[in-house]
């Protein structure tokens, strides 16, 4: 009893691993859409004229900061290769541990794959269109991202970014990056399931052989 007790804790914990290492990287989308409801909640609208304070902050400021940490900062490094390798490679790794810790926590194949091949579109998807989404609902009249990064992003009565660039665009922009991101997860998923399959496989064959 005991043991089995023990085990159900272990898997937990593991579990709870597995749930942070996904959350984490969109952290700044959740902030986004934290951000903007509680500025809703507060009686603000997108295309209001005054500024929308929230704890004496205001809301166009968080939302330009989590954009430029996200969208912003990967479309300026894109012209480096370096950079462009390196973005992606951070993500692979990122998958390739949130896979690892799958592993750990569920010992079902079925759910190795169905859940491995669910994090495989989260991170062919939310890399690269997550900054666009989280902003979706507040575009308006004063701002329109675009690819072209045309014309001032004002939400919240104040500029998201600078008069001249809004990080706003290069959400828009990110979403090229996709091309390469997605086909990139799926194929981390194919090795993946390889591993899962081969390993199980591997298993079923233990207790014939020993009998």
């Amino acid at each position: 009893m005991a043991k089995s007790s023990l085990q159900r804790s272990h898997r937990y914990w593991r579990r709870l691993l597995f749930l942070l290492l996904v959350i984490i990287p969109f952290v700044p989308e959740i902030v986004i859409y934290a951000t903007a409801a509680i500025a809703r909640l507060g009686g603000c609208t997108p295309d209001q004229e005054e500024s929308c304070l929230i704890a004496s902050r205001p809301a166009n400021d968080v939302i330009a900061v989590w954009l430029q940490a996200t969208a912003g900062f990967v479309t300026a490094h894109a012209e480096r290769l370096v950079w462009l390798g390196a973005i992606y490679g951070a993500i692979a790794l990122w998958l390739v541990a949130c896979y690892a810790a799958l592993l750990a926590a569920w010992t079902s194949a079925t759910s190795r794959l169905l859940l491995g091949f669910a994090l495989a579109l989260v991170f062919a998807v939310l890399p690269y269109f997550g900054p666009l989404l989280a902003i979706a609902d507040l575009v308006n009249e004063k701002c329109q991202p675009n690819e072209g990064g045309i014309g001032a992003c004002e939400v919240f009565g104040g500029y998201v970014g600078e008069l001249e660039h809004s990080p706003a665009h290069d959400a828009v922009q990110l979403g090229w990056f996709s091309f390469i991101g997605a086909p990139l997860a799926l194929l981390i998923y194919a090795l993946y399931a390889i591993v899962v399959i081969v390993s199980t496989a591997r298993s079923a064959k233990r207790p014939a052989a020993s009998g």
